[in-house]
């Protein structure tokens, strides 16, 4: 049977005190904790018995079983450097495994023009605008395998400030519509192209798209827009559009499409949220 020590507690009258510790050769006092060998007898100070370990006395066998040292937590962090390999292992391969769901998670999304010429356009609206379009944008691009259209319907309370945001990062659309005032500004801040040599080259579109002549569209002795058909909107290509060209092209296809099929209920004025930001030019 395994024997087990107790500590005992001296008292002022204990036959213990002024006795020697086996282990460090200090007498005892009262009120020391003591702890007796239970084979050989021979007594310890608790902390002297705990700090061998057991018996201190020249071939005694007997270890600590009740009283012990107390085990210190690990300080700090330094515990969690120590780790076994398969948990280094295992701390790996979920570092691995996060990173690659991070990597998929961030991956750019497949491009939609997959390698055609993208004209990107932008106008003011909402749900019916965006019911008009959409049918005709999906046809085209799906019937074309040299030019894609990027289209997106912007509610009109914000779309002047997200305009201005995008020419202010020189990633703006490549056509755009704006109300008459903006449309000056634009303009008279060189934001806008100059349609000037393709409508002198075309006198047909001239007669087509401006019914009412081209001096309201006129801006420092340039034509910047071309008014939409039906209400009070202001087509324009962006100055630093990368295919000014094909925007172009793509302006005059979308004109004869709203001229042949506009809808009524479409017809009129459309509210534009009031302009209090200085427009960036080409050159700012």
């Amino acid at each position: 049977m395994e024997v087990v020590e107790t500590v005992v507690v001296l008292s002022a009258d204990h036959e213990l005190v002024g006795r020697q510790c086996v282990v460090c050769q200090k007498a005892f006092q009262p009120n020391d904790e003591v702890v007796v060998c239970p084979r050989c007898k021979t007594p310890h100070h608790g902390d002297c018995w705990r700090e061998v370990g057991g018996c201190g006395s020249y071939g005694c066998p007997t270890v600590a079983v009740a009283v012990k040292k107390e085990k210190k937590g690990p300080e700090g962090d330094s515990h969690l450097l120590k780790r076994t390999p398969r948990e280094k292992a295992m701390m790996a391969v979920g570092i691995i495994v996060a990173l690659g769901l991070l990597a998929f998670a961030l991956r750019p999304a497949p491009d939609p023009a997959a390698g055609r010429t993208k004209i990107s356009i932008m106008v003011p609206g909402g749900i019916y605008e965006t019911d008009y379009y959409e049918p005709f944008i999906d046809e085209f691009n799906s019937s074309q395998k040299e030019l894609y259209l990027a289209f997106s319907v912007t509610p009109s309370i914000a779309y002047q400030q997200k305009l201005v945001v995008l020419l202010g990062a020189r990633d703006a659309p490549d056509i755009f519509s704006l109300a008459e005032q903006q449309f000056r500004m634009f303009a008279a801040n060189k934001a806008l192209l100059d349609l000037t040599p393709y409508l002198e080259g075309h006198p047909e579109l001239a007669a087509r798209f401006f019914p009412n002549g081209t001096e309201p569209y006129s801006v420092d002795g340039g034509i910047y827009g071309v008014p939409h058909p039906a209400r009070n909107e202001i087509f324009a290509i962006w100055a630093l559009s990368p295919n000014p060209d094909t925007a172009w092209d793509v302006l005059v296809m979308l004109l004869d499409k709203i001229n042949s099929d506009w809808p009524q209920e479409l017809t009129g004025e459309l509210i534009f949220e009031p302009w209090q930001i200085e427009i960036p030019g080409p050159g700012q």
